[in-house]
């Protein structure tokens, strides 16, 4: 048996980082569970790793992320000393990831959250689309399949959450979807199904969003965005694009968020008016989270005029209505420090919600209610929690299991009023 050497090179990243042992095992632990992984690191792990043993490749991507973040420069799995050698075999890697994560692995991605990731230049490059296809040919047939399946998924994922519709979509696209991307097909079919693809995509990396598998969602939206520019239209890249700002905004990455939804925007002038105001209502939630209220208020400006000029018109990925541009309205007044008009937003954006997006009639309402009880509001906060609770059994939703989770952390310092402690009793029956 080799013996193994310490490892040097991590011992100076952790000096770089000024990380403790117990740090960066913190660190890598967030980082798993935006993969949806559930790991327990401790500071002992981390003696074993700096004495030279290797953990899992999935781990030391994790690990590599972590050490990027901390020292703002992008560190490389290899360069953490973690990675094994070629040739040596890891051990099996639990499932970190839907079943459909074949379509990733055909396009060439990691689902490893990363905060580094900035979108490309366009036209991509040549050879940047998907790998040599087999024989066999299909037809537009084949794509009218794929285009009928998609609202379903969309549908289904509104109403009762990600956790019932992502598995059939991600084996859908690794059973179906993969294998005709690698088929022969004349110019205009392929073109509509490099465009149905990255619809597909994108929709399973907003499913993969909302089960908190960040990672593999990020690795989606990418594989979406790689399609949709192989497709040429920016119809498909920018709402993805658009996406991937949401899921960097909501992972506290604000910097990327407002990148990302810059290069969304740029294509705003391509766009159908619909999805320009679907893209420019992100840009102002980024901007306000950077701090510039200025362009946040001259962009929800913007996106309220394109909506305005959009009647009529429908998209295939990226509902967007009166409803959802409140909610921007919300988040970013939210992030200038009002308060009371997000708030007020939040009001517009329930009764605009169609009744058939229940999952995010959810998530508004929690937020609506962390909202009051910041203002002092626990009655109104209550209220609110109490229907977003009236939903809960129907919906299937890591976003929506974590509002629950916080509704109990929040009401604790204020158990002792009796409608909090009504309303904890309850949330804790449903959650046991």
């Amino acid at each position: 048996m080799a013996k193994r050497e310490p490892n040097g090179r991590l011992r100076t990243l952790l000096t770089d980082a000024r990380w403790s042992g117990q740090d960066f095992a913190r660190a890598v632990n967030g980082v798993a569970a935006e993969a949806g992984l559930t790991l327990r690191y401790d500071r002992t792990s981390i003696s074993h790793w700096l004495a030279g043993t290797r953990p899992p490749a999935h781990v030391v991507a994790l690990a590599a992320e972590a050490l990027s973040r901390r020292t703002g420069r992008r560190i490389s799995p290899a360069e953490t000393g973690l990675a094994r050698p070629a040739g040596v075999r890891a051990p099996d890697r639990p499932d970190a990831g839907p079943d459909g994560a074949d379509v990733l692995a055909l396009l060439g991605e990691v689902p490893v959250y990363s905060s580094a990731w900035r979108p490309p230049g366009w036209p991509p490059p040549d050879g940047t689309g998907t790998p040599g296809r087999p024989s066999g040919r299909i037809g537009p047939d084949h794509v009218a399949a794929a285009e009928a399946v998609l609202p379903v998924f969309r549908s289904a994922d509104m109403m009762f959450g990600s956790g019932l519709a992502r598995p059939a979509l991600t084996r859908y696209l690794a059973t179906t979807v993969t294998p005709w991307l690698r088929a022969g097909a004349a110019p205009a079919v392929r073109h509509r199904l490099l465009g149905c693809a990255a619809r597909l995509a994108y929709t399973a990396g907003f499913l993969c969003f909302d089960g908190n598998q960040q990672g593999v969602a990020q690795a989606y939206y990418r594989a979406g965005l790689r399609l949709g520019q192989e497709a040429g239209d920016p119809g498909c890249w920018a709402p993805v694009l658009r996406a991937m700002s949401v899921q960097a905004h909501h992972l506290g990455h604000r910097r990327q968020a407002w990148e990302l939804a810059e290069a969304a925007a740029r294509e705003a002038g391509r766009l159908p008016s619909l999805q320009a105001a679907f893209v420019t209502g992100q840009l102002a939630v980024a901007e306000a989270a950077c701090g510039d209220r200025r362009a946040a208020v001259a962009h929800l400006a913007e996106a309220e005029r394109l909506l305005e000029r959009s009647d009529g018109q429908r998209t295939a990925i990226g509902d967007y209505h009166h409803s959802a541009l409140a909610h921007q309205q919300a988040e970013a007044l939210a992030a200038l420090g009002d308060v009371r008009g997000a708030i007020a937003a939040l009001g517009t954006s329930l009764r605009r919600r169609p009744p058939g997006e229940r999952r995010a009639r959810a998530v508004t309402l929690a937020r609506l209610a962390e909202l009051h009880l910041n203002q002092g509001h626990v009655e109104r906060a209550c209220a609110s929690w109490h229907e977003m609770l009236d939903a809960v059994p129907q919906l299937d939703s890591a976003r929506v299991d974590d509002a629950v989770r916080r509704l109990r952390g929040r009401l604790q310092p204020v158990r002792g009023n009796h409608t909090a402690r009504a309303l904890l009793a309850r949330a804790c029956a449903l959650t046991r």
